[in-house]
């Protein structure tokens, strides 16, 4: 008892003597960094963890249990040659160390400083679907001269299985025949669209509507959701957030594939058809003073 009566006011001063020293400011200076930004498209297995593993703490955020069709927000990372891997989140098999260490992916990949990148697990899981569980790394190059009257918008094509689409954006939520030329034809799994200008739609419930066929044909392939993301025009109380509503927004929308049956993947009626996610790109301007 008494050599640790002794170790613990050893322990007490070594605290008193630090807390006796400076307390000035420190500078610190931010290193250059990518943003990225995580989307589970895996259409046939359990939620996914996305790591850093090349043993840097600053600069790797860790994106853990994120489920099939869900997408995280931007994050700084350190640039360079990152080593990547993506496991299984064991949560629903009660942190089976078994699952724990099940690896989907291992690769590395160089990201260059003040880049933004939306990365994606593309793809099926099980061995015996095509295409394989792989990392799809896009740049975004966003485009920089939109006015207060347009809404950057472009879509990627992510619904493995479903082969080229052509992609049709219409001002109207309510479903109608298929008419006109499409905003994008004959896209291809993976393949980006150019970004289409749009005006801002007033402030309201209607927004531009998704609508995707196979190509050259009228008959729309079902969507569970293919509309949203309104946005909020800022105030001098509150800053605005990126929408179809709000000028100078950019906006992203995936389209991503039904859960395969049987699966994983989440099994209700939402989840049973192809869907439409949208993702906002950028942080506008501040409106509050």
């Amino acid at each position: 008892m008494r050599i640790r009566s002794i170790s613990a006011v050893a322990a007490g001063l070594v605290v008193l003597a630090g807390c006796g020293g400076s307390v000035d400011p420190v500078e610190t200076t931010l290193q250059e960094a990518a943003l990225i930004r995580y989307v589970n498209a895996v259409s046939d297995t359990s939620a996914l963890d996305f790591r850093f593993v090349d043993g840097s703490i600053e600069g790797s955020p860790q994106y853990a249990n994120v489920p099939f069709r869900t997408f995280t927000a931007y994050q700084r990372a350190r640039a360079g040659a990152r080593n990547i891997r993506v496991f299984t989140n064991p949560v629903a098999y009660a942190n089976d160390i078994n699952v724990a260490t099940q690896q989907h992916i291992d690769t590395t990949f160089t990201f260059e400083p003040n880049a933004r990148y939306t990365i994606i697990s593309y793809g099926f899981a099980r061995a015996t679907a095509a295409p394989r569980h792989r990392l799809v790394i896009i740049r975004d190059d966003l485009p920089t001269a939109l006015t207060p009257t347009q809404v950057g918008v472009r879509t990627i094509h992510l619904a493995a299985g479903v082969g080229n689409v052509d992609v049709y954006v219409r001002t109207s939520e309510t479903p109608a025949a298929i008419a006109g030329a499409p905003a994008a034809a004959n896209v291809a799994p993976l393949a980006a669209t150019a970004w289409l200008n749009l005006a801002p739609r007033p402030v309201g419930p209607l927004l531009y509507r998704w609508d995707i066929t196979a190509p050259g044909s009228t008959v729309p392939i079902p969507l569970a959701v293919n509309t949203g993301l309104p946005g909020v025009v800022g105030t001098t109380a509150a800053n605005p957030l990126a929408g179809f509503q709000v000028g100078r927004s950019l906006v992203t929308v995936l389209i991503v594939p039904p859960s395969v049956v049987g699966s994983r993947a989440p099994q209700t009626a939402a989840f049973l058809s192809a869907t439409a996610l949208f993702l906002p790109d950028l942080a506008l301007d501040r409106t509050e003073p």
